[in-house]
């Protein structure tokens, strides 16, 4: 008797641990989603200091951070920080050794850190009308991730959703 109540608690858990597995990934993507939503907020800020305020590049990215909640508000002020630090680098260089080393993996896809790691060589040195030009693009860019990533939800959360589920039954009908 003892021994079928271990199994079954074994069971149990191994289907709430698969099943919480799934609730992760499905976290997950919501997060990725915000993120998403979070850095366009920035850019919409950049593009609005650049076209109205045309306020210096550091001010504007630690403006763009303090928009902004989430893991991406790191990367925009330690863009902001290294620039103010001015020792001599250009905001290329800034800005591609912050999404390295402050855009943790996993937090964007890697079409989204591609896209924001190409805007990096737009802005800051180029003329005001085409960092605005420059932004726009990479707006529609954003919008088109955005929009693709928020089709896909409903069908990714339940395919994470029921995989948790579904892996844990098969994982104690192999085991049981």
């Amino acid at each position: 008797m003892e021994r079928i109540a271990l199994k079954a608690a074994g069971a149990i858990l191994l289907l709430l641990g698969t099943t919480a597995f799934g609730i992760y990934k499905a976290c997950m993507y919501n997060s990725r989603l915000d993120n998403l939503y979070e850095i366009k907020k920035a850019f919409l800020y950049i593009q609005g200091e650049i076209r109205y305020m045309n306020t210096p590049m550091p001010e504007t990215l630690a403006g763009a951070a303090r928009q902004i909640k989430g893991s991406c508000r790191l990367f925009f002020s330690r863009v902001a920080s290294e620039l103010d630090a001015g020792n001599g680098k250009e905001l290329k260089q800034v800005w591609d050794k912050a999404v390295v080393n402050e855009i943790p993996q996993g937090i964007l896809e890697r079409e989204a850190v591609e896209a924001l790691r190409e805007m990096g060589g737009q802005l800051g040195c180029l003329d005001i009308r085409a960092q605005e030009k420059a932004i726009d693009y990479f707006l529609k860019r954003w919008d088109f991730l955005i929009e693709k990533r928020r089709r896909e939800k409903g069908e990714k959360l339940k395919l994470y959703y029921a995989c948790g589920v579904m892996v844990g039954l098969l994982m104690v009908i192999i085991i049981v």
